[in-house]
This record gives structure tokens, sequence and C-alpha cells, in this order.
């Protein structure tokens, strides 16, 4: 498909600055989008979009907490400078571990907050510019663990199984308005999230060789795989996919344990 249903068309992506985020938003800036990165790493954002720039793409980073409506109205007003708002991925997250019993009530709130709330707050906001331009399509990205779940991550699990009913709920009530809403399901991503967790367990490189061989295909993933996901779902090639949740996991969430 040709690249002119993004040419020139505006792309948020928050948690750009590294990770998921940041493949989503290279790989719409080498199709032509306009990016604006929303994360609260300064440095790793500003770092994103001077490759952008380097690279011929159009970019801009505003520092946004994505918990705070203030701050996301502030980055809606940047963004529109560029042009027409058409798509968005809400890829935001952190990662934590823990139990019913050793889950604190602040890490609870926090993982609430960051890996599914800020997804409300910034989608309340986006999805008007969205319709006012005439549709698009908004990327959530959960997890595996939001369908299926290991030990010990009582609230990743059920914000990334919350961040699934949700988007479910938004296709539902959007679609007829011509906009979009899917999320992504990975498996193991060769992010900085997951080198941290890897990090609590061992070894680094060799933990992320053994999660790999874990996964039927035989190695962990690239955040460059889920953001070719991420562009397929926003293109108009994906609009029969309503309120999906995507499963990118090199066959991990099949295997019956």
């Amino acid at each position: 498909m040709e690249n002119n249903w993004i040419n020139g068309k505006v792309a948020i992506i928050t948690g750009g600055a590294s990770g998921i985020g940041q493949a989503i938003a290279l790989e719409a800036a080498s199709r032509g989008a306009k990016i604006v990165i929303a994360d609260i790493n300064e440095i790793a954002g500003l770092a994103t979009v001077e490759h952008i720039k380097s690279q011929g793409g159009e970019a801009f980073f505003t520092q946004t907490d994505v918990t705070n409506t203030g701050a996301i109205k502030h980055l809606l007003e940047q963004a529109r400078m560029l042009g027409p708002i058409k798509y968005l991925a809400n890829s935001a997250g952190l990662q934590t571990y823990g139990t019913i019993d050793t889950t604190r009530e602040e890490d609870w709130d926090l993982t609430m907050d960051i890996n599914l709330k800020s997804m409300f707050l910034v989608s309340r906001q986006v999805l008007p510019e969205i319709r006012k331009n005439g549709g698009g399509a908004i990327v959530n990205i959960s997890s595996i663990q939001g369908l299926r779940c290991q030990k010990n991550v009582l609230a990743y699990a059920t914000a990334k199984g919350a961040v699934v009913a949700m988007t479910r709920s938004m296709g539902l009530d959007y679609a007829a308005e011509g906009i979009y809403v899917n999320c992504i399901c990975p498996g193991s991503i060769d992010t900085p999230l997951l080198r941290y967790g890897a990090a609590q367990h061992g070894e680094v490189e060799q933990i992320l060789q053994d999660w790999g061989q874990q996964h039927p295909i035989g190695r962990i993933g690239t955040a460059s795989e889920i953001a070719k996901t991420a562009l397929f779902l926003w293109s108009p090639d994906s609009n029969f996919i309503v309120g999906q949740a995507i499963v990118a996991d090199g066959g991990l969430g099949s295997i019956i344990l």
C-alpha cells in the first residue's frame, strides 16, 4: 500500500522517547507522518526527534505527564500547529512486580495511572481532534499479559487486561465515525522496559536469550516489528478490524503449559 494515507498527517505517540513508542514514531516518520512525541523523558525524547529530523522527517517533542489533563491539553495545542491530528499510539507504560501480598498501594496506583488511566485521559482529548479531521485511528499498547499471565505481576497484568477491555469498548463506540481503535498485545520485546525486567533475574543478555527460547519462534521480538503492526492498524487496510486485541507474541500465548 502507498504511504499517502499517512503522508503529512500528524501522529501523536505517548511514550515515544524509547521502546515500542519510539519505534512507532520512527516507522511513522519514515512514511511521511509528522510526529509528536509525548514523554516524560526529555533527553531521550529530544534525541529521538533529532534522529527523525536527520532522516528528513518532521517531529517535535513535548515533555508530557500523560496522567495530567492540563499537560495533555498543552500537548494538543502544540500538535495542532503541525496539521490535522489523525493518529494516536498510546504506548506510555511501566513495568511493576508484586502479588496481592507484596504490591504496595502506591505502586498499584502508579501502575494504573500510567498503564491505564493515561490512555483514557489522552484518548479523551485526542479523539475529538481525530473526529474533527475526518477520522483516523488509535492504537493502544497492551501486553500478552493482558490475556495470559505469569506470576508476580498483579498490577501490571490487571492494567493491561483493562486496556484490552477499554479498547473493545472504544472500538465499538467510534467505528461508525471512521475512528478505528485496536490494541496490540506484544510478547517479550527487546526494549528498555524488558531489559529492566531481565536485570531483576540475572545477567541481562542470558535472560533475554532464555526468554526468547520460551517463544515458539525461538527469540524475543523487536520494537520495529510491533511498530509495523501499529502502522497496519492505523492504515485503511485494517478498517474492518474494530476493537480487537492483536496478539504479536511469537506464539508465546499459544503454548499450553
